[in-house]
């Protein structure tokens, strides 16, 4: 097994997170997958946005919720001097997709959708979302992930096949045991969480591993090494350039 990389928010140490500017980015130089965060609009649709608020991203004050589409398209995302908009879930998929067509790598690309919150504050957000992605990719092209584990088990019941990661922000005992109760089939937990004899157990239980947010080459290769499954990265240029590294 190769460990994947996928980037966080797409290219985000270079470019406006979460945007198709950086998911494209991402995508040209090799990355495996993408990671990204949705939410609804006021009229429901599937953005693609981190924050429950607007202001460190756009300078406007207000929740994305609060907002349509269509005036949620016109604010201007800031970061390097590069100016970018909040796009669709739909429009990430498209370019995904199209990268898939017309550029594909070895293995089929991943694309991680984080659900900030479920469908208890997002009224069927699991069951449309489901729908929407596989207009355009096959299910083990997808990982849903949240840190609300009850959206995760909403997309069991919908389907018992889709794909499922866990996230997390402390340490678990014996996760294996809490992931075997919610059915999901991926760990997502902080990367300084791996160390030790925790990463050991992990490892003996054979529990898939996507880590998060691990921008440094040295911890990276560690990991690497142990063959976790994916790790989620700011920064995809140099978390793959360790791969170079093993090829000379």
């Amino acid at each position: 097994m190769s460990t994947k990389v996928l980037a966080h928010r797409g290219f985000r140490s270079l470019y406006p997170e979460n945007t198709l500017l950086a998911f494209q980015k991402a995508l040209e130089i090799g990355a495996h997958g993408l990671e990204l965060d949705i939410h609804y609009s006021k009229d429901g649709e599937i953005v693609v946005f981190h924050d429950f608020e607007l202001e460190r991203m756009t300078g406007q004050s207000g929740s994305i919720y609060d907002f349509t589409y269509r005036a949620l398209s016109t604010m201007t995302l800031y970061q390097n001097n590069l100016k970018e908009r909040i796009p669709s879930l739909k429009e990430v998929l498209e370019l995904f997709s199209k990268f898939e067509r017309e550029q594909p790598l070895s293995e089929p690309r991943i694309l991680n959708i984080e659900f900030k919150a479920g469908s208890q504050f997002y009224p069927d957000i699991e069951e449309r979302t489901l729908k929407l992605a596989l207009n355009y990719l096959n299910k083990n092209q997808l990982i849903f992930s949240s840190f609300d584990h009850r959206a995760l088990v909403r997309l069991k019941e919908l389907d018992a096949s889709v794909l499922t990661g866990a996230l997390t922000t402390a340490l678990l005992i014996e996760p294996w045991l809490y992931l075997d109760r919610i059915h999901a089939d991926f760990y997502h937990p902080h990367y300084l969480t791996l160390s030790g004899d925790h990463l050991k157990g992990l490892l003996m239980q054979e529990v898939k591993i996507n880590t998060y947010t691990l921008n440094d080459p040295q911890v990276a290769r560690q990991l690497i090494d142990q063959q976790i499954n994916a790790i989620i990265t700011d920064c995809p240029d140099k978390i793959l350039a360790l791969f170079d590294e093993e090829v000379v």
